[in-house]
């Protein structure tokens, strides 16, 4: 099924998998077949690998790539600022970054950076107990804050008691994770719950010096905070001397120049973004927050250090990614969206004449696509078979030249344009209708082995 053949990149993997292990720069415990596919150009929303197949990129490199690929004003302020200088602890634009993301974040009082929203989010979490005194801190089901092991997956089996343990079976589980990280550090509960919550904080809220989550939940399938959840979080952190910390690794400036908090108007103590504050594909990530947390840093209680903190290229980056976004009073945000919003309708409209049950929710430039009739308010609602179900999507999609990225989520950039819109709109009827096949033959067969285990 599907139209594209990619026997260069399959044999050049073969090749690579010699020497790196399983043939990809990250891995997870997905049960999906996963296809070497290797990109050598990119313009705007299209991607092109050494078979010369053409894609449109809905991946965005987990959303990074908000600007498109080889955005011309951005690759130009990269250049000019590599013919500066590149290796040094300061610079001459490192106040000209902290006052653009300042100028919009509303949490943003003062600015750290570092490289990846792992080692940020690390450094929020140690901030938090110095500033608290306490140990532990609070995490939620669905979200995703990284892969350290004090972090990573884990699952609760009594709420009365949300110690998270490692069963080895789940999506983020690993091997050689340290003794007793997840039971010591950290509770895990569910989203948008309100009672669950205020029973762990009642019962153990004099331990617990923050509370992480992503404001909107994009991990666990693109998920709103309920109708004054968040506001309840906000009121129990100051009751209970916590710390929010809200982590924008993925929503930041994608969703609006004020992040997740500039829309949805509860402001966190302390707030992580990664990927598209700077929005070319240049690593680089920012811890921001309230001062009279940040200044910890300032007299040496708590250490941040890193080669690469702040380093040019990154901070450069920051500077064009704001300033190209910015103008115009944010046009191009409505541009994305309005193409963003024609894709889900024509996604929507073509499984459902394919035969097909489909929802698209969240953001519109960072939404997910469920093969399902309803919105999903849990990542406990996505069990195995709708996992399939979107996974063959996903993949089938790929088939005819449209990437999305894993979990079903759609990232745009401000490159989309009509053409994609066509690009996209003359394949996935192809597309849909040969996963709908697949879907069937995969739930028949969950069907039956389900019979004989009666």
């Amino acid at each position: 099924m599907g139209g594209y053949f990619i026997n260069k990149s399959k044999a050049y993997n073969d090749n690579l998998r010699e020497i790196l292990p399983c043939g990809y720069h990250y891995n997870f415990r997905m049960s999906e077949r996963k296809i070497p596919v290797h990109f050598t150009k990119g313009q705007g929303s299209r991607l092109w690998d050494i078979d010369g197949n053409e894609y449109l990129d809905l991946y965005c490199k987990s959303g990074a790539m908000i600007l498109g690929h080889c955005n011309e004003a951005f690759n130009r302020a990269l250049k000019e600022q590599i013919d500066k200088v590149l290796g040094v602890d300061l610079c001459d634009i490192d106040n000209e970054a902290c006052k653009l993301l300042s100028k919009y974040i509303p949490s943003a009082e003062m600015i750290r950076f570092g490289l990846s929203g792992t080692e940020m989010i690390q450094n929020a979490l140690r901030i938090a107990r110095a500033y608290t005194n306490k140990n532990r801190f609070l995490r939620f089901e669905g979200h995703f804050h990284g892969n350290a092991d004090n972090v990573l997956g884990g699952s609760t089996e009594n709420y009365d008691n949300p110690i998270p343990i490692d069963k080895g079976d789940g999506f983020s589980s690993t091997e050689g994770r340290a003794v007793r990280v997840l039971e010591d550090q950290s509770y895990l509960i569910p989203w948008n719950n309100i009672v669950i919550l205020d029973k762990v904080i009642e019962h153990h809220g004099d331990e617990i010096a923050a509370i992480i989550l992503e404001p909107i939940c994009i991990n666990g399938g693109s998920i709103y905070p309920a109708k004054g959840y968040l506001e309840h979080v906000r009121e129990i952190c100051d009751e209970n001397d916590i710390v929010l910390i809200f982590d924008e690794v993925i929503t930041g400036i994608r969703i609006g120049l004020g992040g997740a908090q500039g829309i949805l108007n509860v402001l966190p103590d302390l707030t992580i973004m990664g990927k598209c504050i700077s929005g070319g594909g240049i690593p680089i990530s920012a811890l921001m927050g309230r001062r009279k947390i940040m200044e910890l840093y300032d007299n040496g209680r708590v250490i941040h250090a890193g080669t690469f903190n702040g380093y040019p290229l990154g901070l450069a980056a920051i500077c064009e990614t704001i300033k190209i976004l910015e103008k115009d009073g944010g046009q191009s945000y409505k541009q994305m969206n309005h193409y963003a919003e024609q894709l889900h309708l024509s996604l929507i409209k073509e499984a459902n004449n394919a035969g097909l049950d489909m929802i698209v929710q969240g953001p519109r430039s960072c939404a997910s696509y469920h093969c399902r009739d309803s919105a999903v308010n849990s990542s406990s609602e996505i069990d195995s078979i709708l996992h399939a179900k979107n996974t063959i999507i996903r993949q089938q999609l790929a088939q005819y030249g449209i990437i999305i990225a894993p979990l079903s989520r759609m990232y745009t950039n401000i490159g989309l344009n009509e053409k994609d819109v066509e690009f996209f709109n003359e394949r996935i009827p192809h597309a849909l209708r040969d996963a709908k096949i697949l879907i069937d033959r995969v739930i028949n067969k969950i069907r039956n082995q389900n019979k004989s285990l009666i």
